[in-house]
């Protein structure tokens, strides 16, 4: 028989080999191909939000600790061209701060190119698990021009709120003592790697994801909280922690274990807030092999997430944001202003880097591998940052 044939869920043309259902514009990462890790991945993104109830650790009125966790994932082709979710940071603020935030001028919204509940990609899964973590005082959403990246190369990335850490408290001056968190929030990323790896049949993402391939990366207290998740959970293979505060801290009661799997540091040389020399130099040393270090030299803290996009450090006065012991402006401000490389120039770099060692590690990409280098940099942003690899 002559013509095209529709076999199932496969277009056949001339009754010949099967075309793929929902085919990509080019090959995701595997082991012969290595896609550029700095620009968008092959698939569509979708995206969704999903509060969790952990009721083994509730709190102390006695309901479960929440965790409300923003899951962006690979989506179908036909997914390109529908409205695209965007993140109004006004909303976590009080009524009272909105209307100042308003008055002085308002703050521009995040948007993304991920779908709300878009279709997932099955037909091309399971995708491995990356669990983002923000930092204190930050939100969930902190980071999309890396975590929607991530999905768009083959991921199901899930990022929750650490509750009691995130800037709903911050901005009503009731954040939780980091020493709280150094407990929680590692135990939140464990509940969620086990819900994944348990997904009932029912939810819309069920067959997505292959959560025997765990990733973990954060920024700040983020960071903090993937390197002792990598330290207590084998079931973690890879970690990128970005901007990290000491090991003094995160592994003040486990020593300095040998993580054993592949670690990607992401710092910037000129961070205030947690400063190279206390904080991420030491953090690099305790690291053993394969080890990777990207040095942004002139950046600062917030370099490394979405919070510059916002300038909440121009309108911190009329909001009357207070952090204890700390000037909000100039915490606000770290890396959001030159000399610190722009977000255009310094999130390509951070994204190829963190990426391709997804890629390499949990998509067994070994062209992947092969890209992080400091001529690979200096490609993208020359004399931006140095390269340490120590594979």
């Amino acid at each position: 028989m002559r013509g095209a044939c529709l076999l199932g869920l496969l277009v056949v043309v001339g009754c010949g080999t099967p075309a793929p259902v929902d085919p990509l514009p080019f090959a995701p990462a595997g082991p012969t191909a290595a896609p550029n890790p700095a620009a968008l991945g092959p698939f569509q993104v979708g995206v969704r939000t999903v509060t969790y109830e952990d009721r083994r650790r509730p709190k102390p009125d006695g309901t479960p600790r929440l965790l409300v966790t923003e899951i962006w994932y690979p989506a179908t082709q036909d997914t390109k061209g529908q409205p695209t979710v965007s993140y109004d940071i006004k909303e976590r603020f009080t009524d009272e701060q909105r209307a100042m935030l308003v008055a002085a001028g308002g703050v521009p919204l995040l948007e993304t190119p991920a779908v709300r509940d878009a279709p997932p990609a099955k037909t091309h899964g399971p995708f491995p698990l990356i669990v983002f973590s923000h930092g204190q005082g930050a939100i969930r959403w902190q980071s999309t021009f890396y975590t929607v990246l991530l999905a768009s190369h083959g991921y199901v990335v899930v990022s929750p709120d650490h509750e009691g850490g995130t800037l709903d408290y911050a901005v009503r001056n009731q954040l939780q003592d980091v020493g709280i968190g150094i407990a929680t929030r590692p135990a939140d990323v464990q509940y969620l790697i086990t819900a994944y790896q348990r997904l009932p049949e029912s939810d819309p993402l069920y067959g997505l994801v292959d959560a025997e391939k765990v990733g973990v990366t954060g920024h700040s207290f983020g960071a903090l909280t993937s390197l002792r998740v990598a330290a207590i959970d084998k079931r973690v293979k890879v970690i990128v922690p970005q901007a990290p505060p000491s090991t003094d801290l995160f592994f003040v009661d486990l020593g300095r274990p040998n993580l054993g799997i592949p670690v990607m540091i992401q710092g910037a040389r000129k961070d205030r807030t947690l400063k190279w020399d206390e904080h991420v130099a030491p953090t690099w040393a305790a690291m053993q092999k394969p080890r990777w270090l990207l040095d942004i030299t002139e950046g600062g803290h917030f370099t490394f997430s979405d919070i510059c996009a916002f300038d909440l450090a121009a309108v911190s006065d009329n909001i009357r944001l207070d952090i204890p012991g700390a000037n909000v402006r100039s915490v606000l401000s770290d890396g959001c202003a030159p000399p610190a490389p722009s977000a255009a120039v310094a999130q390509p770099l951070m994204n190829h880097f963190a990426v391709a060692l997804f890629n390499a590690t949990l998509r067994g990409s070994p062209g992947s591998l092969e890209l992080l280098t400091q001529a690979n940099a200096d490609t993208l942003a020359p004399g931006v940052s140095v390269v340490t690899p120590d594979p």
